[in-house]
């Protein structure tokens, strides 16, 4: 579809930064982007033995069924696409015996993970590897599954060299991470209407960006409208919205319920588990989830599908300033991964009313799962289940319609902002 490729093109410009994971369990920490830190530059460390045709292929195949078992939306890019990703195993193979060297193969891989349209999966460069590293290797036991692929010593080797083997952070401020100008206040209508522009859910800018929209909200708690407009944000940390400024502005407890089906191949297992376990949920087989009443719950859950957990999340007040008025929510394309799981949270709980264009998706569910290929020590990622909205709407195929679309093109004075002056239109506030 259109869109989907658009969001890929979008995604693609993006690619010298990540805002990947820092756990995000049902994109709850740190988040993922729908860019994926991937500027093509560097693939791997410099003199690395060179792979042979046959090790090429074995790493294919190997990625092949990892994915084939595990992964959810071979059926949504039909339907979306109109691309069986699974039967083109052998023109997949062509593709690799074609690449020369090592660097080749890599992209030959990056373009048949692009096939399957998803923005959370794709491969991982040197850069992007530096950052997991750094992420998850502090984190412990709870990030387990995701550093023993990181840890592997092939990977070690292809992404560090022989001069720098130690799997160890070597970051010690997150200040580098952090995502510059990353908010903008905004006064549309004295006393009436504010605005709130949050370009990323970054988790490194949480700290400093809530001092500076905590003073902002203080002053216009008293307003009619709030507007926060997310369009362009591509992911980051669902802390940054859930546990931070939704608990800003409401005066009573909201409760929204998601669901995570998974296919349940073995590779996951470890995974899955560890999500789990972090969010306090058991897996239950897939044949109660008739028992859920999703009307609109995709076929192929029954099919494919061997479990699901169900995430009831209550977000209560705090330090609220017992905001009154009306909010709208400002949507695009770009919106993906945790902000889209905002946008979603805003719909279906009523917490803001949408403006824009319809979103990117995939905002529901865990952190990809990093998977090591056995020969060339190459890293690929990989959604592993399929979020479906409290109807069963699955969010990756569906996305999230706005209440009113409107063209959703920024304009840098507010005042002809489409969606700006959709806002004041529907509250009757001439300018």
């Amino acid at each position: 579809m259109k869109e989907r490729s658009i969001l890929k093109q979008k995604s693609v410009i993006k690619k010298t930064f990540l805002i990947i994971t820092v756990f995000l369990f049902m994109l709850s920490f740190a988040g993922c982007g729908g860019q994926n830190s991937k500027n093509y530059k560097e693939t791997s460390s410099k003199n690395i033995k060179q792979l042979s045709e046959r090790e090429k292929i074995e790493d294919f195949k190997y990625m092949y069924k990892i994915l084939k078992e595990n992964y959810p939306f071979f059926e949504v890019n039909k339907r979306l696409n109109n691309i069986d990703w699974l039967s083109k195993k052998d023109k997949y193979i062509q593709r690799v015996k074609g690449s020369e060297n090592d660097d080749e193969f890599y992209h030959a891989l990056e373009s048949i993970l692009k096939e399957l349209n998803n923005g959370h999966t794709d491969m991982v460069d040197k850069s992007l590897y530096l950052y997991m590293r750094d992420v998850y290797e502090p984190l412990g036991k709870i990030t387990e599954p995701w550093t023993k692929e990181l840890k592997k010593e092939k990977v070690v080797s292809r992404y560090l060299g022989n001069k720098d083997k130690e799997f160890s952070s070597t970051k010690n401020e997150a200040g580098q991470y952090i995502e510059p100008n990353n908010i903008k206040t905004a006064i549309i209508e004295e006393g009436s209407v504010g605005y709130l522009h949050i370009k990323s859910f970054n988790t490194f800018n949480i700290e400093g960006d809530m001092k500076i929209i905590k003073h902002f909200l203080q002053s216009i708690k008293n307003y009619k409208v709030l507007i926060i407009d997310i369009r362009g944000n591509d992911g980051g940390d669902s802390r940054y919205w859930s546990d931070n400024l939704v608990p800003m502005l409401i005066s009573k407890p909201i409760k929204n319920t998601e669901i995570c089906a998974y296919r349940g191949g073995k590779f996951s297992e470890d995974f899955i588990k560890a999500m789990n376990e972090y969010n306090h949920e058991t897996l239950i087989p897939i044949k109660n989830i008739e028992n859920e009443g999703l009307k609109n719950m995709p076929l192929e859950l029954k099919k494919d599908f061997k479990c699901y957990s169900k995430n009831e999340k209550i977000i209560n007040p705090k330090d609220s300033i017992n905001f009154k008025g009306k909010i709208y929510l400002l949507v695009d394309i770009e919106v993906y991964s945790s902000a889209e799981k905002f946008a979603t949270f805003a719909k279906s709980t009523g917490f803001a009313t949408l403006i824009g264009e319809k979103t990117g998706g995939d905002g529901i569910g865990s952190d990809p799962l990093v998977c090591a290929l056995p020969n060339s020590g190459y890293v690929f990622r990989f959604s592993c289940d399929m979020g479906l909205t409290s109807d069963g709407t699955c969010n990756e195929e569906f996305k999230t319609e706005p209440d009113f679309i409107t063209p959703s093109m920024i304009d840098q004075n507010l005042l002809n902002d489409k969606c700006v002056k959709k806002v004041l239109e529907l509250e009757k506030i001439k300018r």
